[in-house]
């Protein structure tokens, strides 16, 4: 009986020197639930414990999602299938305590990004700024039609991101405004572009961009491209895609390559410009190793090719056919430019040979399927 007395002294003791102000706390695990997990997206969530004595011990039952590991409280990895996950946590301190929560873990394809527009919020007849943001969730690139009844476009007021790369199309008798972007870079949470608008009377603005996002991957997060028509046109989003994914990268010539060669490799493209364009200042050609490879997805599974290797001539985007990717590619891409949402994006089609998978724009390159319509715009 004593031995008892003195064991439950020495607990009450120890728990008074585990706290502040020598007020003992029960044990508890603070968190009543975990965060969603995506496929693909690195997870991390925290399910602490409070009160008690120090140090914990931490077990968990269930099976977790492939891809997440579980140490010392923490949840962490990054998860590679859906599904719902059931989890028993069973944490217990130095006096032996213990206590237990149930949670499940649910693992979801990413949701898609969401673009916010900053707009008056009552009426108004006078020019306004609308800003339109990215939410924090990964994008490479979009594609968005917005109606602007009543609002008329300043088109030169329209300011992008630096790291954006676009083009856009107004339809005054439509009052629509069609922009596809391709990011040079995964981005989130920034502001893609700014424009003027003029109402034609006094009204309260209410935009509400149509878009459809490409994740980190370059797949689209929905299947669907908002409904805006169809044109005519050289190049199609793909080549915006690869102007953006091999920006600035330049391919470089080496000398041991003749010059007749290189020409003839350029032959028959109607933007030819002259064949081995100088080195950049400091970088010898015949000093650069080999271009390394870079891909991306298309909307059809097919992965296309950014940088080529020697035996290439022309990088996956330069349009012109001048060794490196530029401003000039995004002007001629601009101004002859399908905007042409429906089905899957044109694949890239094989050089005679059937080696060559880089997609080469031609004259007689027809424009993807689709089955949405509206009015025919110019590329700006």
């Amino acid at each position: 009986m004593r031995l008892r007395l003195i064991v439950a002294l020495l607990l009450t003791l120890l728990a008074a020197c585990g706290t502040e102000g020598g007020t003992a706390e029960p044990l508890r695990i603070t968190v009543r639930s975990l965060p969603v997990a995506y496929v693909g997206e690195h997870y991390d969530a925290r399910v602490p414990a409070s009160g008690g004595i120090r140090p914990y011990q931490y077990e968990l039952e269930g099976d977790l999602p492939e891809g997440i590991t579980f140490a010392a409280g923490r949840f962490s990895g990054t998860p590679r299938k859906k599904g719902s996950f059931k989890l028993t946590l069973v944490v217990s301190d130095a006096a032996l305590s213990s206590r237990s929560a149930s949670y499940t873990l649910k693992v979801t394809d990413p949701p898609p990004p969401q673009l916010s527009v900053k707009q008056p919020g009552s009426e108004t007849d006078a020019p306004f700024i609308a800003v339109f943001k990215l939410s924090d969730r990964p994008a490479t690139a979009l594609r968005l039609h917005l109606d602007l009844k009543n609002l008329k476009p300043n088109l030169e007021s329209l300011r992008a991101s630096p790291d954006l790369l676009y083009v856009v199309r107004y339809d005054p008798e439509k009052q629509t405004l069609d922009l596809d972007g391709a990011f040079t870079g995964v981005v989130r949470g920034v502001e893609v572009f700014r424009l003027e608008l003029t109402p034609s009377k006094k009204l309260r603005p209410q935009l509400r961009p149509q878009v459809q996002f490409f994740n980190a991957k370059g797949e689209p997060y929905t299947p669907n491209p908002p409904k805006r028509p169809p044109d005519k046109g050289k190049y199609s989003f793909d080549d915006l895609r690869a102007i953006a994914a091999a920006w600035p990268r330049t391919e470089k010539t080496s000398k041991t390559k003749p010059k007749k060669e290189t020409a003839q490799a350029n032959t028959g493209s109607q933007e030819e410009t002259q064949a081995n364009p100088p080195a950049p200042e400091g970088k010898p050609a015949q000093t650069e190793p080999e271009a390394p490879k870079q891909t991306y997805a298309n909307e059809g599974g097919q992965e296309q090719q950014v940088a080529t290797g020697r035996e290439k001539a022309t990088l996956s985007g330069d349009l012109d056919k001048n060794g490196k990717v530029d401003e000039a590619d995004l002007k001629l891409l601009r101004s002859s430019y399908a905007f042409n949402p429906g089905g899957k994006l044109t694949p890239a089609e094989p050089k005679p040979g059937g080696k060559d998978t880089e997609k080469k724009p031609s004259g007689e390159e027809k424009a993807p399927d689709n089955t949405s319509s509206t009015t025919e715009g110019e590329a700006r």
